[in-house]
């Protein structure tokens, strides 16, 4: 701490004091011929001396893969960082770069965080302003302006890392924005317990735009299609938050009874609903034990709860929407 080493380095300088040099065997074999320690000491301080000497060089070869795994030898604990932005982005990988481009194109600033230098490195050469640091470490996020940032786009890799980040700001911040990225539905399902506000599954809207291109080649209208298609993004997107009220991290999918018996339900009624706006259709809005006490369970999957979350960026069933696509990019959903 004197000379200002922090983090990872503090690991580094520990390993190069492990190593004894030879001038320490020099001075024991001195001190037992000076019997100021015996030979029995003096055997044992030999083989301590050797063994530092020869598994040294094996740690630094250790440190340097694991440096290089988790993309820097430097401080993790991330360097100081100057104004503080509206939004920050935890991680900037696929996921992340795409969503700091579309904000700040919109004449919006960002604190982006990541790990990985070269990553960091790219984006400044990017002309974007970065920053090393670990995401997942609160002391992290609040040199990134946690406390006083309106939006929090969580965009790591690591499933489990999200999860942390997410349940993290959720408690430090409730009444902060987070917006999360998802690998699966179950980890939608934790996201939501966790308290995100916003969970976008990372390949849903690049499934769908695919499944629009099938069922049009098949023979479906292309304004039909896109119609059904808009059908069938309300209808997955209320369904997963509905789900999400039924699932339960302890028990497995399969032996959930009532989750397994709203997907039955789910699946039967999409014909019927996947052509529809769904704000006529009753919502679901009493819990899971309202759920079971219901004889007729209704089939719809409009859910309002009293926090206002809302599974991958679905609105609130009172915000009417469209749907446009632009014919060289991706679908936009614009009120």
């Amino acid at each position: 701490h004197i000379f200002g080493l922090r983090g990872r380095d503090l690991w580094l300088f520990a390993l190069g004091l492990a190593q004894a040099g030879e001038f320490t065997i020099v001075l024991i074999q001195f001190m037992q011929q000076t019997n100021v320690i015996g030979g029995q000491l003096s055997d044992t301080l030999l083989m301590v001396t050797t063994m530092s000497m020869i598994l040294t060089p094996a740690l630094f070869m250790v440190y340097d893969r694991l440096a290089r795994r988790y993309g820097t030898t430097k401080e993790i604990m991330g360097e100081e960082i100057g104004e503080q932005q509206p939004v920050i982005i935890a991680g900037v990988g696929r996921f992340g770069h795409i969503t700091n481009e579309m904000i700040v194109a919109n004449g919006f600033k960002t604190v982006v965080l990541d790990n990985n230098i070269e990553t960091i490195n790219l984006m400044r050469k990017l002309g974007i302003p970065a920053y090393i640091g670990d995401p997942s470490r609160p002391e992290v996020l609040e040199a990134a302006g946690l406390s006083t940032a309106d939006v929090l786009v969580v965009a790591v890799d690591e499933p489990a890392t999200i999860t942390k980040i997410v349940a993290h700001a959720r408690k430090r911040r409730p009444d902060l924005f987070i917006i999360s990225r998802a690998h699966n539905r179950e980890h939608v399902y934790e996201l939501y317990q966790a308290g995100a506000s916003q969970i976008i599954r990372e390949t849903f809207d690049a499934s769908l735009r695919a499944g629009r291109y099938a069922i049009q080649q098949l023979g479906i209208p292309e304004d039909e299609a896109h119609y059904r298609t808009r059908g069938f993004y309300r209808f997955n997107r209320r369904a997963t938050r509905e789900l999400a009220l039924l699932w339960d991290p302890e028990i497995p999918i399969q032996e959930n009874t009532d989750y397994i018996k709203r997907m039955r339900e789910l699946n039967a009624s999409i014909d019927i609903v996947i052509g529809s706006t769904l704000e006529d259709v009753q919502p679901f809005t009493d819990g899971l034990e309202g759920y079971r006490n219901r004889k007729d369970p209704p089939a719809a999957i409009d859910v309002v709860t009293k926090t206002g979350q809302s599974v991958e960026g679905d609105r609130p069933p009172a915000e009417k929407s469209t749907t446009e696509e632009d014919p060289n990019g991706p679908e936009v959903i614009k009120s």
